[in-house]
This record gives C-alpha cells, structure tokens and sequence, in this order.
C-alpha cells in the first residue's frame, strides 16, 4: 500500500526512466495489478501521451519479462487477464502483443474491450473475415464515430487479406449505413477522405443500391468533391456490372439536372465538361444530354461543342436515339457548315443528320454558298435523300440557287435504284416547286443572280425526259417561257433521248415564237422534227432537202403537212430529189412534176407508185414531147408505174406480138393493174389479138388480169384434160360474172376444198345441174369462211340456190356452211337445241346481203334470235350482244340505247348504217355509260377506237372535240376511207357535219391559210375551212397545178363549186379531155352549160367521167356527156359500154341504144338496164339477141352459155324468147325472173314457170309479195299453185269449186309460210302468230306470214260460205 501511495504521489514527476526502472521491480502479478489499476484510475484526466508513455515503459515491458508470464495465473480469461493487468492502458497494445503476452488469450471474448484500433487489427488477421456476419460481429462493436479509426487501420492492409465481395461489401455497407456523411455539416474534406482512402479498397465491385448511397452523400457536395469522386467510381469502372454503371450514370445525370442545372458547368466546351463529369462512364445518348440544357441555354452550350467535339459525340454507338433531338442540335449549333465540312459520320448518322441540316442546305442565296452546300458539305449525305424529305415544305420552299444545286445532284449524282423514290417522284417534285408562280419561278431578268435564260437547264436538267407540253404550261405563259427557248444550252438539253415528242413540239413552236428567223438548219434534228410548217417554205431546195433527211433518220410521226411544204419547196426534180422525198413525191404538182427530165422520169419518177391521173398524164405527156415511143417491149416496161398515164388508144398502136412480150414481165402487170381499167381492158385486147382460142387466151393472158377477158370467149368444153384446165383456170382471178361460165368446168376437175375464192364466186344453180348432189353440198359448204382464206363473195340469188339445194337435208352443222346462206335457212327446220349454234354462225354473216324484196327477214331473224337466247323486251346483254354479232347491225334506236353499252363495240363491224342507228348510238356515247366515258374525258384516241362509226354521226358529237385533236384524227381518218373508196355520198355528209362546227371566218380575206400544194397533200384536207374561206384561200393557179388533188379530197357540193368556177376562170373556152379526166367526182355538180364546153373525145375521158366511185350522174348530165363523146366519131364499144355500166347507159335516147353494135355487146361485161324503160331494155335485148344467137337445140351446154350471157338482158326479152328457155333447163333465179317484162311473166303457166326456175323454184314464197309475183299468182288456179309445193297463195278457185254453189266451200288447207310479212305479238318473250281459219302455221315457225290476196280470198270464201 505503501509503495502505491509512494507511487501515484510521484505520478507528476514519473519518466520513462522510472517506468523502466520500475518494469524491473520484483512486483508480484497482484501487486503489479493493483498498481495497475491504481495508475488507471488516477491517469483518467491524463493526456494520451502520459497513457502511453505508462504502457510502453511499465506495462508492456513488465508483463514481457519471463519471470512473470505475462501474469496469466491468477486470471480465468481474456477478458479478466485484459482487466487485470491493463485496466484502461488496454488501448495502447496491440492484438499481437496481447497474444505474445497470453498465448491463451482470445480476441473474441474481450471485442467489447478493444479499440477500434485493435478490432481493425484483429479484422486484419488472416481467416478473420471469412463473411458478411464476421463484419457484422467485429464492427458492432465500433461505435459510429470510431469507424474512421477502424477504418483507418484496416483499409491500408486490405489488399493482402483476399477478402471475399461479400465481406468487402458488408465493409462498405457498414460504413455507408452509419457514418452519416451525407450530413452537410459532414465536411468535404472528410468526405473525400473516407471515400478516396478510407474506403477505395472496398469500391471494386460497388453494388447498385451502394453507388445511390455514395451519390447520396455527394450530390449536394462541391462539383470538385463529386468530380473526385466519379473519378475514383472510375478508376474501378472495370469491376462494376453494367447496371451499376448504368446507376452511375443516372445519378451523375441527376446531379446535372439539378436543381439548379449544370451547377457544375463553367461554360467551357459542355463536351469537355460532359467527359470530365462522366469519365469513363461514357457519355449519354444525345436526347440524354439535350435534356440536361435548360431550353434558354441550348444555342449556348450547344454551340459550345468544337465541330470535332459534336463529331466525337456524334460517332459515338448509340449516341443518336432520336432524329427530332439530332435536328435540335443542330437547329441551335452555330458551326454547322464547318461541321460538315470536316466531320464524319457513321451512315447511320448521316441519315439522320441530312433532314436536319437540309432547311439550311436550301436556304442559301449565295452561289458560292449553295455550291458548296451541295458539293462540299452535303455530298456524303445527299445518298440519304429521301422521298419524304424531298416533297417537303423546305424543299418546296428552297431558294432558287438551293434548288438548282438540288436539281444538278439528282440529274447526274443520285442512285434511284436504291432510293425509295423514282425519277418520275422527282420531276413531280420540281414540277410542283416550279408551278407554284404564276410567272417562270427564279428567273428575273433584272437580278444577276437569277436572270440566266439556260432556265430549263438549271431547274430542270436531265428530268426534260418527264415534261409533259401540259407541264410547260404550268411553268409560265408561253410568252414568258419563249425567252428561255432560244439559249443553246436549253435547246441542246431538250434532245435528251426519250424527252416526249409532244414536249419538243411545244418547246420548238416557242422557240419560233421567240424568233420567227431562227435557224432551223441549226437546230439539232430532233428539234426540226417539230418546228411549225410555216417556217419551213423560207427554205431553198438544198436546205430542204437536208431537212427532209434528218427528219427521216430521227423523226417519227412527222406532221405530213411538213413533208407538204418541203416537197412545195422543189423547185427541179432531180434522180436525187427523188431518192430522198421518196414516195413524197406523189405530193409534186404539175409545175414541178414538168422540170424533170425524161431520164428522171424514166429512170426514177417511173418507179413511183401511187401517182395521181394527173400527174401520170403529165409525165407521160412529157415523154411523148420528147418522142419516146412505145413500140417495143423494153419501152413498155421501162414505162414503169407510169403505164397509167398512157392513153387507151395509144395502146391500139401497140402491136399484138409486143404487148403479148411485155406481159410477161410480172412488174408490168403490176404497174397496169393500177392503170385505169379502160386502158388494161384495151391492152388485153391486144394479147387476145394473137390468139383469141380459150387454151391459148389462158395461156397468155397474165393470171391478175385474167379479169379483163371478155366472158363472151369464156365457155370451155368439158373435154380432154379436164383437171390440168380446171388448175389453170383456178389459179387465175375472175369476176363473178366470169366464173359463172366456166363454173362446172372447173368444179368437174377439183375437188370442192381446192376451188379458189374466184371460181367459187361463179356458183349458180344454173350451172351445177350437170354435178352430182353430193358434190353440189360439198362446194357449197367449200364457200364457208377458212382461216387464211379470203371470203367468197357471194349475192343473193347464189345464196339462196345454195339453201334450196341442200334445204331438204335440214343440216345443222351451220360452221361447215357460209355464214351468209344461213339467213335464208327456214327456222322451223332448226331443232330448238341447235338454235344457239344456228345463230353463233348467223352472227358471221353480212346482213347488207339481204336485198329490199327480203329485207324483211332482218326483223324475223332478230324474232327468232330473241326467242332461242330468252331475250326479253328490247335490253340485250353483252353476253347475247356477242352471241348476235353481226346481227345486232339489224336492231334499231330502242334495242340500241337500251341494250348493254357493249352495242356501240357491235355496231363498228356494220357496213352500213341508218340514220336512226346513228342518233341512237350517239345518243348512248353522250350519255357515258360506254367505256369511252362522258364526253368531257373523250380524246383522240376515243375517236381512234370508235372505228369506223365517226363517219356516221353528227355535229353533236363532233363538238366535244377540239380543232386539233379532230384534225390529227381525221388524217388517218379520211386517207383510210378514200383508200377503201367510201361512197361520196357518206362522205358528203360527214363533211357537212363537220363543216357546222368550223367558227364563223372572215368573209374578206383568207385568214384559215392559202391552199397551196402542200395543204392539199395534207390528208386532213380540206378540214378547218368553210365555203367562203376555202374560196378565198385558193386560188386559180393552186387550182390548175392541183386538179387532180383537190377532186380527189373535196367532197362538199359548195367546195366543188368553187373548183369549178376556178377551172372556168382559167379556161373560160373550155376544159382540155386531160383536165376533164382529172374532175373526178367534181364533175358531178358541174352545169350541163359547163358540160357542153368540155372537150370528151376520148374513152379515157368518158371513162373516167363515169368512175362510179365518183358518184351517181344525174340522167341528163350522163346524157349529154355520152351525147358529147358520140358527136366526136366515137361509138360505143364494149369498153365504153363497161364504163358506162347501167343507170348511164339507159339515160341515153332509145336512137341512140340502136345504134349499138351487137359485137359491143357481146364483148362487154354483163350491163345492169333494170333502171331502163321497157323500150330500152327491149332494143338492148334485139342487139343482145344478135350478140348471143342461141345454139341448136341439141346443144344445151352451149344454150346454157347463151342464156348466162344473155340473162341481164332479158327484162327486154318477149314471150317467145322466155318459153325457148324451158327446154335448156336454165334454173332462172328470182331476181331474173321478177326482172322480166310483166306481160311475159303473166302470160306463163305455173309448169312453165316451175321449169323455168327449177331449182330456185322454193324463192317464189320468198317474192310472193313483190307485185309482179303477186299478180302472176292471182292468175293462177289456186291447185296449180298447190302443186308447185312452195306455199303460194292467192290463185284462183278452181273452176268446178266456183260453180259448187250448194256445197259449203273452204279455204285450201295449206301450210303457210312466207317471209316479208309477219303479225306477230310478242308478250314476256312470247311470239303468237296470228293464223286465218282454214290455214295452218307451220309450228314455232316466226316466218309465217300472209300475203294481203290470200286474206281477201279466205275473207271471200267466208263471206259466201255464210250467205250460203
């Protein structure tokens, strides 16, 4: 006790010395720990050093001695050895030492005693930490404000303990749960201390909820404090899960987004600051980054980027998440075209980044500027352009010198084959931006900038190929557009190929326009293709004829006025002039056609086809001039297609032997083909000359021209090789006329099929008689259509022969037969299942064959057709419309306009068509339901597919058209329809009609254009003049070089009237025979004052005067033209007969007819005299008796041929004549024998006419309603008609049935069945025929009908029958 009261008195003064002194004091263990305890409690208030200096110089040594064994003796545990023998000087020792001292002692019984020193130390032994709830055992014992000292102590020794994440983690946890460091009055500096020393060996591997822990310490800290520690998060940035990166990265963006925003950012580069803030977290997306700028701030921080910093950010992966947020970058970047110049980008980008820079791309107003837009900065991105970004407002609205720039990429730069926008989608877009001006768009003269005229080129360039001339006008008024047209580099953009003709047509009439004297020699060919023909008669000969070149090599669908006015442009016709005018020079006039020289003629004019009257005449003339002489061969080939112009009569001087010669040459027979038939018939009359025997005639007469034989020598004998004559003679062209002589000739030596069109055209029944009836139907059925073979042409009367011929057969397989036959096939034959086939087969067949007599099956055929096909009122299908075919050429207005609108398709196939047919066809087109549309949509091409209906209608339909396109539609039009030889008649009206829609013209001056030769050869002439211009714009001269063509083409009355009053103005003496020759169908209006002033001396004159493609003559003016060519020692041969055929030759006198020779007639072909008075047609059949004497008796074939010859004159024929017929079994056709003086045919019995028409007997029921049929029956016992068992009625009652007055007296009980007249009733598709008491109706049959004198005789019969 002593010695501790000693000792702690002396406390104050003790040193280290003393405590050493006093370690090696001989203490016992207890007196040692009283000491102990009595230093710890009196050393409480001591500082620390005073602890220390006690523990190292007292306890530890003392304890450290061998002879006291660290005093563990009297202890019985750590906890009691620490209490005893440290008391509070505990703290100062080390876990090692306290181990050293007591090798039983044990950490884990005394941690609530330790420091956090000596927890550290102990955590830090080897194998302590093994996992999180070690962490949790030692650091409970650590009191929150000792951490950092445990921390301290164990951070530094980490690295080696191989601790695992787990314990690491339960580390920092512990210390982010418990040190309060978010607390702001925690300071930074304390902060960075614990996590840039304290903890840094425990952040590898950061968890997601202890990063949100760190950042919540950190995020209201200093932006140095929060950079440090991002930085550190970076340094470990390799150990951490992606999502703790992702955590990271949200929490620094958290902190930028404030509040307030960007506390940290100094308005440096926002990039740097971004790298700096987020180290190797990598930077945000950029909508990420977009979003952390306050809106008011954007241009500033944004701009802030170096063009290589935006590039940097731009390229990085992912960067880019939205194309809205890239175009606000750079809405707000002051250094975008900078950036565009300098930058790459990833294609990705590019794509994205174009829609946002392109507003500024199209602003530019600066050529320079715009060129470096275009060339420089947007070249790597322009192959992003796309369809939607090109229709755009900012495209649409782009500056000029932009667009231009635009327009110059895509014409040469831009691949469409991988844009999803074509070069069409393209044009429609400048289209669009160029139309939005109601002047030409960016062209002002007066503006350096804009006032180039290369305007086509700079804003439209290689899309030229898509402008439309409708486009052209939408670009400006043409007076404003012209201007541009005349600069070269415009001109030569517009011959890009595939630019549309319609578009250069435009474009080269604007140029003219521009400049009525431009060059057209230097304008690139395609361009002379379309320059307007008034330009083109500026040119000479040379000029014209390089034109004409390149027209031909580039040019398609050349305006043939053009080719006109060149051609008017000869002035010499040279073998060059025509090489290149071709068949152009058809389009020559006299003039010209008279300064070629007979070599050219010869040697080049002559290989011409196509030549008018006119021209042949004057070439020919020429020759003539110069004595060229047809009296070889070789001068009668070399004369090439100009044979034609050669007079008949000139051809009487050619001796036989020569002409026989030169028709061995096959060109020749061509050219003479094409010569006016007067002349072929004169030169084969010479080749008959040297050998008029048959053999020899077939022989020498070239096989085209086998026509013009006269038939008179066509009767051959049925003898000797009968097959190798029936070849010669089928190989050969006939006319019917001709082939009716020789028929059995050559169907006895061929079989039906091998009889060619010609021959079988011959059928009659006349001549079939001697041919087996087996045979008979096959050439009957040989004259059906075959595929490749023309159509055998056949009347009436054949047609109805053949159907008597095979009637009794009742044959349905209709295909094998000519559509044509089956309209005469009586219906109730047909069984009702083949009525579709039946009708199938009708639909092929000619309606326009039906004569007037018979016209009146049309309407039963239709009956009939309606009731096989269920077709009710008058609405046909289309389906039924296809199954009538031709027929439905028969149906009138209310089946027309009430049918399927597929009628109108129908009615094109007609031949003809009534006037009532075209209202209603017209009046269905107007309506719209077609597929032609309503007539505001019609066009060009409606007119083209109408076919050949335009011909027929009105001026109602032809004024919803315009003059130009009627024009061009009526070129090919009219040369079509004076190709196939319309009938003039047509023509007159159609012209009429299209006269009415011609506005009213100046009746002063010409102002519709002076008719020169060029607008004649226009096919279109004389289209856009009325009378009173078409006077004033001809004149006399265009008349006389002209004749020829202005006949050919002008079909008005008043337009012909004024030809000829020219002609008299020119000639007022007289016409010359080759000026009459070229009047053509003029002459028909022509005053018989006028007539009697021409001179007709020649038959090529008179013929030509009677071409009846030309028209009809009226009676007198035929007469005084005939009167007129006879005053001149002329008669009338057989060619002058021919030319006359029949309405001209009976206008004559009878004197004059009598004085026909009978050789005339007998070389002539078969005349048409029905239209002569009875005196005529008999003096014509006393000369036709003479030419055709009739053979003896015993020779019925020669009297057959007597009768064919004869037979069109045998209405003049008296009684006598007619009954010499019967024995010759002539089987006279119903037309014939209807044709017969009335008094002859009612002077016959019913045996002599049953022998007369033998087979054609059957047509009798057919015609028993024309009046000369009629009457005849009316004379006749009504048993004798029975006996002819053709259904006849109306004959006389029987002598001993008139006189039975007791007896009740019947009507005969026959089966009618007659053809014209029909009464029917038709209810729901229903037919009922009404049947008089005492007849029977053929049943089904819709061709019974009665004739008005059996109605009156069966009414007779009644009568009497009641008054009996």
């Amino acid at each position: 006790m002593w010695f501790k009261i000693k000792l702690l008195s002396q406390l104050p003064s003790l040193t280290k010395e003393d405590l050493s002194c006093l370690s090696n004091a001989n203490l016992s263990c207890e007196s040692y720990q009283a000491l102990v305890k009595a230093l710890s409690e009196h050393l409480a208030e001591k500082d620390t050093d005073t602890k220390q200096m006690v523990y190292q110089y007292f306890i530890l040594p003392f304890l450290s001695r061998n002879s006291t064994g660290g005093c563990v003796g009297n202890s019985d545990s750590s906890k009691d050895w620490l209490m005893k023998n440290f008391q509070s000087f505990a703290a100062f020792a080390t876990i090692a030492e306290f181990i050293r001292l007591n090798k039983n002692f044990s950490a884990m019984d005394v941690l609530s005693l330790l420091t956090p020193v000596q927890l550290a130390e102990f955590a830090r032994s080897p194998g302590r930490l093994r996992e999180p709830r070690d962490v949790d055992m030692i650091l409970k014992h650590v009191v929150d404000k000792d951490l950092g000292d445990f921390f301290d102590e164990i951070s530094p020794f980490l690295q080696g303990l191989n601790l695992t994440q787990d314990v690491r983690s339960a580390l920092l946890q512990n210390v982010l749960d418990r040190t309060n460091l978010s607390d702001p009055s925690v300071h930074d500096t304390e902060v960075l201390e614990w996590l840039k020393n304290r903890l840094r060996p425990f952040l590898p591997n950061i968890t997601r909820d202890q990063v949100n822990l760190v950042f919540k310490i950190i995020k209201d800290r200093d932006c140095e404090t929060i950079k440090h520690v991002v930085r550190l998060l970076s340094s470990i940035r390799p150990t951490l899960m992606d999502a703790t990166k992702e955590e990271i990265q949200w929490n620094m963006l958290e902190i930028l987004r404030g509040p307030p925003p960007l506390r940290c950012y100094k308005n440096n580069s926002f990039y740097v600051f971004l790298n700096d803030t987020f180290f190797d977290f990598g930077l945000p997306n950029l909508t990420t980054v977009l979003s952390l700028i306050p809106p008011e701030r954007k241009p500033e921080v944004v701009s802030s980027f170096h063009p290589s910093e935006l590039g940097a950010l731009l390229r990085q992966p992912n960067s880019v998440d939205h194309d809205t947020n890239l175009c606000t970058v750079f809405n707000n970047y002051n250094r975008t075209p900078v950036f565009l110049e300098s930058e790459e980008l990833p294609a990705s980008v590019r794509r994205l980044v174009l829609p946002c820079v392109w507003p500024l791309a199209l602003a530019a107003e600066d050529e320079t500027e715009a060129d470096r837009w275009f060339n420089v900065r947007l070249r790597p991105y322009l192959p992003f352009l796309n369809k939607e970004l090109l229709s755009s407002g900012n495209t649409l609205n782009a500056s000029c010198l932009s667009f231009s720039k635009l327009v110059g990429f895509l014409g040469s730069n831009h691949s469409f084959s991988s844009s999803d926008f074509t070069q069409e989608e393209a044009y429609e877009t400048i289209k669009q931006y160029l139309a939005s001006d109601t002047e030409p768009k960016c062209y002002n003269a007066t503006d350096p900038r804009l006032n180039s005229t290369a305007w086509f080129v700079n804003y439209i360039g290689g899309f030229v190929i898509f402008v439309t001339s409708d486009d052209l006008d939408t670009f400006g008024s043409k007076d404003k557009l012209q201007v541009f047209t005349v600069n070269p580099q415009n001109i030569q953009l517009f011959t890009t190929s595939g630019v549309p003709g319609s578009t250069i047509t435009t474009f080269t009439q604007l140029i003219f326009l521009q400049d009525p004297n431009f060059s057209v020699i230097r304008l690139p060919p395609v361009f002379q293709c379309s320059v307007p023909r008034y330009v083109y008669p500026k040119l000479n000969q040379n000029e014209s004829l390089t034109i004409w070149r390149n027209l031909n090599q580039t040019c398609t669908n050349v305006d043939q006025e053009v080719f006109s006015v060149l051609v008017g442009n000869i002035q010499t016709v040279t073998a060059d002039v025509v090489a290149v005018l071709g068949q152009w020079v058809l389009c020559l006039n006299t003039a010209q056609i008279t300064t070629a020289s007979p070599s050219v003629i010869l040697g080049s004019l002559s290989t011409v086809q196509g030549w008018s009257q006119e021209q042949l005449i004057s070439m020919v003339t020429i020759l003539f001039q110069q004595n060229y002489q047809i009296n070889s061969p070789v001068k009668l080939v070399n004369l090439g297609s100009l044979v034609g112009g050669v007079p008949s009569t000139a051809f009487t001087l050619i001796s036989p032997a020569v002409a026989l010669e030169a028709s061995q040459t096959p060109a020749f027979i061509t050219n003479l083909q094409n010569a006016p038939p007067v002349v072929q018939q004169t030169f084969i009359k010479q080749i008959i000359k040297v050998d008029a025997a048959l053999p020899k005639l077939l022989v020498n007469i070239p096989d085209a021209m086998a026509t013009q034989i006269p038939r008179n020598l066509l009767h051959f004998e049925n003898t000797g090789d009968v097959v190798t004559l029936a070849k010669n003679i089928n190989k050969k062209k006939w006319k019917p006329h001709q082939a009716m002589m020789f028929f059995d000739t050559a169907a006895s030596g061929l079989e039906a099929e091998e009889l060619s069109e010609d021959v079988l055209q011959g059928f009659t029944c006349s001549r079939v008689r001697s041919i087996t009836k087996a045979e008979v139907k096959n050439i009957i059925r040989a004259g059906r259509r075959r595929q490749n073979r023309r159509k055998v042409v056949l009347e009436q009367k054949q047609l109805t022969c053949m159907y008597n011929l095979i009637r009794a057969e009742k044959p349905t397989d209709f295909a094998n037969y000519p559509s044509d036959m089956l309209l005469y096939y009586r219906y109730a034959d047909i069984p009702k299942a083949s009525c579709k086939s039946y009708f199938t087969e009708v639909a092929k067949a000619d309606f326009t064959v039906l004569t007037r007599a018979l016209s009146g099956r049309r309407d039963i055929l239709l009956n009939n057709a309606r009731q096989c096909l269920g077709i009710a009122g008058n609405n046909i299908n289309r389906k039924n419309l296809a199954m009538l075919g031709n027929m439905a050429c028969t149906l009138d207005r209310p089946y027309i306009q009430n049918s399927d609108p597929e009628v109108v398709e129908k009615m094109k196939n007609c031949n003809d068509l009534t006037e009532e047919q075209c209202n209603a066809m017209q009046t269905v087109l107007t309506q719209g339901n077609t597929k032609y549309g309503p007539p505001t949509k019609w066009e060009g091409i409606t007119l083209t597919n109408l076919g050949i209906l335009p011909l027929y209608f009105t001026h109602d339909f032809w004024k919803h058209f315009n003059e130009t396109t009627k024009r061009n539609f009526l070129k090919p039009f009219l040369k079509n329809l004076r190709r196939k030889k319309t009938q003039k008649m047509l023509l007159k009206r159609f012209f009429g009609e299209l006269l009415r829609g011609i506005p009213a013209q100046s009746a002063n001056e010409c102002t519709a254009g002076s008719i020169t030769t060029a607008t004649i050869c226009d096919d279109a002439f004389p289209f856009g003049y009325d009378a009173t211009q078409f006077r004033l714009c001809l004149s006399v001269q265009t008349v006389k070089d002209n004749l020829a063509g202005l006949t050919e083409k002008v079909d008005v009355d008043e337009f012909q009237r004024i030809i000829l009053e020219k002609l008299t103005e020119s000639y007022p003496s007289g016409l010359s025979d080759e000026q009459v020759q070229m009047l053509g169908p003029v002459s028909r209006v022509a005053t018989l004052d006028e007539i009697g002033k021409w001179n007709i001396s020649s038959p090529d004159t008179l013929a030509a005067l009677m071409n009846p493609d030309d028209g009809e003559w009226e009676s007198d003016k035929s007469k005084a033209i005939v009167t007129k060519f006879l005053s001149g020692s002329n008669s009338l041969g057989s060619s002058e007969l021919n030319v006359l055929g029949g309405p001209n030759l009976c206008a004559l006198d009878t004197s004059t007819l009598k004085a026909i020779n009978s050789d005339s007639i007998k070389e002539a072909d078969p005349l048409d005299i029905s239209s002569c008075t009875t005196e005529k047609k008999r003096a014509l059949f006393e000369i036709a008796k003479q030419a055709f004497p009739r053979s003896p008796q015993n020779q019925r074939t020669d009297r057959l041929t007597t009768y064919q010859l004869i037979s069109c004159y045998l209405s003049g024929a008296d009684r006598e004549y007619i009954r010499s017929l019967l024995s010759s079994n002539v089987n006279m056709d119903i037309e014939t024998f209807v044709d017969l003086d009335e008094s002859v045919v009612l002077d016959l019995s019913v045996p002599e006419v049953r022998k007369l028409l033998n087979s054609n007997l059957p047509d009798l029921e057919s015609y028993q309603n024309e009046s000369i049929v009629q009457r005849w029956i009316s004379r006749q016992f009504q048993s004798e008609l029975d006996t002819l068992n053709v259904n006849l009625t109306g004959g006389k009652a029987d002598p001993t049935t008139a006189s039975s007055n007791s007896t009740t007296t019947a009507a005969p009980n026959t089966t009618t069945t007659a053809t014209t007249t029909t009464t029917t009733t038709t209810t729901t598709n229903a037919t009922t025929t009404t049947t008089t008491p005492g007849t029977t109706s053929s049943a089904g049959n819709k061709e019974t009908s009665y004739s008005l004198s059996f109605i009156f005789l069966t009414l007779t019969v009644l009568f009497m029958r009641n008054a009996a």
